[in-house]
Formats: structure tokens, sequence, C-alpha cells
């Protein structure tokens, strides 16, 4: 049983396509609605200058420069601009990863927050905003700069683009990956992960505050098609929000098994007799 699990995720992680589908899937139709929703708020300032959608607007500029950054090393996997990818100097190739990464923190952080945000507004209604006011600037550089204590290291690893046997596709490879203090593709695994049960159980909690608390005070000014129509968009929002990080934290975590048998030079050889696979060395 243990291989018949196991295999598939070793083949995923080496698939060159899944990261474009996963990109198509979920970037695209993000990005595009983030972009829409950028314009509208910022165009209309004085109904939409609160906390939330100023939260909205971080997350929604690290969304967008993620999915335009992430084409920088997918185009090279498909085999496009080889030539260009064969001159670029290292810090070129070093910001493509580095902005994947900090984005992918960055944006679980302004996620979170922004969530919170929107709980908070559940549970004190006539204070909260004030009280984001005045936090909104640690908010900011919580989403800003905390994510660079474990991405800007890696414009010290010497990058260089690798051309593969057709001479056609390009991989993205590291000098001296072994001498860096972090490994970047396991920190976003763990922190897309963490943070997907994090906004999980903030949205459940979201969800109970407004049934337990909201929901009873409005029974004699809302109707019941109201109070249903709003419990409806909660329980919605918590699903694809579940369902967007969870495709994200699969993606993260098939890159990061894809580099550690990259670094590791492991290969799927064998399973046993009681179907347990393992990984050995290549020689």
């Amino acid at each position: 049983m243990g291989f018949f699990l196991s295999a598939p995720i070793v083949f995923l992680a080496n698939t060159v396509y899944l990261p474009f589908v996963i990109s198509l899937v979920i970037g695209v139709p993000s990005a595009i609605l983030y972009s829409f929703e950028v314009v509208i708020i910022i165009t209309k300032w004085k109904d939409y200058n609160s906390s939330f959608f100023q939260l909205l607007i971080a997350r929604a500029i690290l969304n967008i420069l993620n999915f335009i950054i992430s084409f920088g090393q997918r185009f090279a996997k498909v085999g496009l601009f080889t030539n260009v990818y064969l001159q670029l100097p290292s810090w070129v190739l070093a910001t493509t990863f580095f902005f994947g990464y900090y984005c992918v923190h960055g944006e679980n952080i302004a996620t979170a927050l922004q969530l919170l945000d929107r709980l908070s507004s559940i549970l004190w209604p006539f204070t909260y905003e004030k009280a984001w006011n005045r936090l909104l600037p640690l908010a900011i550089l919580l989403i800003f700069i905390l994510p660079l204590a474990r991405t800007i290291q890696l414009f010290s690893c010497d990058f260089y683009a690798h051309l593969q046997a057709d001479n056609q596709t390009i991989t993205i490879d590291v000098h001296n990956i072994n001498t860096l203090d972090i490994n970047p593709a396991e920190d976003a695994a763990y922190s897309c992960v963490i943070f997907m049960f994090i906004c999980l159980i903030i949205n459940i909690a979201t969800l109970c505050v407004y049934k337990t608390k909201v929901q009873p005070q409005t029974t004699k000014i809302a109707s019941n098609g109201l109070q249903k129509a709003i419990e409806k968009r909660l329980i919605l929002y918590a699903f694809w929000t579940f369902v967007g990080q969870l495709l994200i934290s699969i993606s993260t975590t098939l890159i990061y098994i894809s580099v550690m048998i990259a670094i590791t030079r492991t290969t799927l050889l064998s399973y046993d007799e009681n179907q347990n696979f393992f990984l050995v060395k290549s020689l």
C-alpha cells in the first residue's frame, strides 16, 4: 500500500506540467479577480477606506506579483526563451526564486490577518475598525517584512541556467545550495500547510460567532432569508478559501519533494515484499 500511495507523489513532484495546471486553475482567475478588486477599491476609495480592504490590497499585490514572476521558472521548464535564460546573470535568476517564496509567505500572513479582521468585525462591530487602524502599520510590516527573514538569503546563492539533455528545456539550479542555512522550499510548504489550518480555524470561529452572537440579535430586524444568505456566504467563503489553500499547499509540497530529490539525487528504484517504496541515491 505504501508504494501505491507514495510513488504517485514522487511522480507528481517531477512532473513538468503540473505547476502549469495548478497555476491556470488558481492563478489566472485569482489574478484577474484581484486586479478588478484593486481597481474598484482605488477608484471608489471613499467607500472602501477600511482596514479590511487595505489588507486585501496588500494580499492582491503579492498574489499578482507571484503569479507573474512564477512564469519565469515555468517558461524555462517547457523550453521557451532558452537562449535568453542561458544569458541571464545569477541575480536575475535568484530574483525569480526570491519573489516566488517571498510572496507565498506574505500572502499567507495577509490572508490570516484579513480573516482576523473580519472575525473582529463580528465580535466588536463598533470598536474593531478603530483598533485595526492602530494595528494596520504593524500588520503591513508583518506582511512585507517578516517573509524576508526566510527568503533574502537566496541572493547569496549562485544560480545558473542548466540546459537539459534535450538542448531545449532548462532548469534553474544552484551551485552552493547546501551552504544555505535555510530550505526555502521546505519553509514554503510548511507555511502553506500551517496557515491553511490557521485560516480554517478562523473561518470556523467566524461562522460560530455569527450563529451564536449576531444571528440571535438580528432575529427581530432581519428576515430568515437574509440570515441564511449571510450564513451561506460565510460557509462558501470558508470552503473556497480552504480549497484554494489546499491546492497551493499540495503544489508547494510537491515542489519541496522535487527539490529534495534533485539535491539528494534520489530516485524511486523498487519496493520490498510489503510494498513499501524506498528512495536510494543515484550513482
